[in-house]
């Protein structure tokens, strides 16, 4: 086993780092820790001496990064190559988040896997896919994982735009062709704990996992849930109408289709829980806010 005030979280202060953080892991901000700054990230790794650390820090704006593709970079990519290398010379095992953004089409039915080819076509998903290759370069010991959808009850959370959007309009058109496994920050958290101490034990992992809630969805599947919620509650249930990604022009594109296959993961540590439970407490929360 391994405490979690001795895994050092890198983004603490970000809602992924702020649920570790609630787990009792060492959760940092950017003013003690900022994997952009080498002096500073090799001084907060030799003054808190963790067991191992989880990189939870990332540029995660999808359609800013590709307007600032140098800070994207900086962060996703070489942020996390220089956490890796210093991690790796300290001989401190290393968990990495990434993202289902490394991949740009597939089949709902058909879940990719770990070792499918990766093919970005966002700014975002080639930085993260950089970091997760400079992760590897390191030559530490490492675990990659790639998740998705991941909501809280917060302001930034897909819950809480959709909210806002049925509260001010009476129809809401909704893409039906992104897919993903809406996955919660506190059960993100608590696998990510569960597998630092695998970790941590020498137990034998595969370099990369795919995590999230079972149940995968589109965008529409995912709204409908929310409203159903709302709407027991007395909030707002606007009329949905299905649409392609392709009717919304954004600056940058999404992945189609595309599902994580979470088989290997719920092999090794047991599924993680149905996220709509989880779903419809924050539609209770932000309701009551």
């Amino acid at each position: 086993m391994i405490e979690p005030d001795r895994i050092l979280v890198a983004g603490g202060q970000g809602r992924l780092g702020k649920a570790l953080g609630a787990l009792g892991c060492t959760a940092p901000g950017r003013d003690r820790l900022d994997i952009t700054d080498a002096a500073k990230t090799a001084g907060a790794i030799e003054k808190m001496m963790p067991r191992l650390i989880i990189n939870t820090a990332g540029f995660t704006n999808v359609d800013a990064a590709e307007s600032e593709p140098e800070l994207a970079r900086r962060i996703n990519a070489d942020g996390a190559g220089l956490l890796a290398r210093l991690a790796a010379v300290s001989g401190i095992p290393l968990i990495h988040v990434s993202t289902d953004l490394v991949f740009s089409k597939g089949d709902p039915s058909k879940p990719v896997r770990e070792k499918a080819a990766t093919a970005p076509v966002s700014v975002y998903g080639e930085t993260k896919l950089e970091g997760e290759i400079q992760v590897r370069a390191a030559g530490g010991r490492h675990l990659v994982t790639r998740v998705s959808w991941l909501f809280g009850n917060d302001s930034m959370s897909f819950v809480a735009k959709i909210l806002k959007l049925g509260r001010e309009h009476e129809t809401l058109r909704l893409v039906n062709d992104e897919y993903g496994r809406p996955t919660p920050f506190d059960a993100l958290a608590r696998k990510l704990v569960q597998l630092a101490g695998m970790m941590a034990e020498g137990r034998d992992l595969p370099s990369v996992l795919h995590l999230g809630s079972p149940g995968p969805v589109n965008r529409l599947e995912w709204a409908e849930q929310i409203f159903a919620a709302s709407a027991r509650l007395g909030g707002p249930a606007p009329k949905m109408e299905p649409v392609p990604g392709s009717a919304f022009k954004t600056p940058a594109r999404r992945a189609n289709g595309v599902v994580l296959d979470t088989s290997l993961a719920d092999e090794l540590t047991g599924p993680m829980p149905d996220w709509r439970p989880a779903c419809d407490a924050s539609v209770r929360s932000l309701l009551q806010a």
